[in-house]
């Protein structure tokens, strides 16, 4: 039998730096088995990271069964990733519609992790929205976590998405989801289960 790996993905603009990504890695050193943990800095360039992300899932998968978790944005390329490589995938306030909500964000962008800007055009919109995956196929095969006070995205498109899939839906919080660390039992519960 394969071991497992998991694949935790960031947001937009953020990194394994982020608050999220720590639960995780922190979570995963104290249960001494971080070794499953792949955690990488995600390009920003959409079709780069497409690119990337298939190159890391396809050599993790030629020794490892593989899982995502994914936040924001990392959700939106968690459900692409599940789709064409059939793991099972936690979203956590998952981004369903970048290529309309990232509108906002065209023009020049700060890091939240480090210096320097970039620049978000309208080329990337296109290549989000290329990657859409239209329906899910096997509903089961995801967790989604949601909290109705996000301000950044509306819950309710995730929760319509992903209808027919386990969700939790939380009334209040805010799009970093608090309170993460109640659920990290659950959510490695799951992708052990599910592979």
């Amino acid at each position: 039998m394969k071991s497992q790996k998991l694949l935790y993905l960031h947001g937009f603009n953020s990194s394994p730096q982020s608050f999220k990504a720590q639960l995780v890695i922190d979570y995963l050193k104290a249960k001494d088995c971080l070794d499953l943990l792949i955690c990488p800095q995600i390009p920003t360039v959409p079709e780069e990271a497409k690119q990337f992300l298939e190159q890391i899932v396809e050599e993790a998968l030629e020794n490892h069964q593989l899982s995502f978790v994914g936040s924001s944005l990392g959700g939106y390329y968690a459900t692409y990733l599940a789709e064409k490589y059939s793991g099972p995938a936690v979203l956590i306030n998952p981004s369903v519609k970048p290529y309309e909500t990232l509108k906002a964000y065209l023009g020049e962008n700060k890091f939240y992790f480090e210096d320097g800007c970039w620049e978000f055009d309208e080329t990337h919109i296109q290549q989000l929205k290329d990657m859409d995956v239209g329906d899910i196929t096997r509903a089961e095969r995801y967790l989604i976590l949601l909290q109705t006070g996000d301000e950044t995205l509306d819950y309710r498109e995730a929760e319509l998405k992903y209808k027919n899939s386990h969700c939790i839906i939380e009334q209040g919080g805010d799009h970093a989801f608090t309170g993460l660390e109640r659920y990290l039992d659950q959510i490695f519960d799951f992708v052990q289960n599910e592979t």
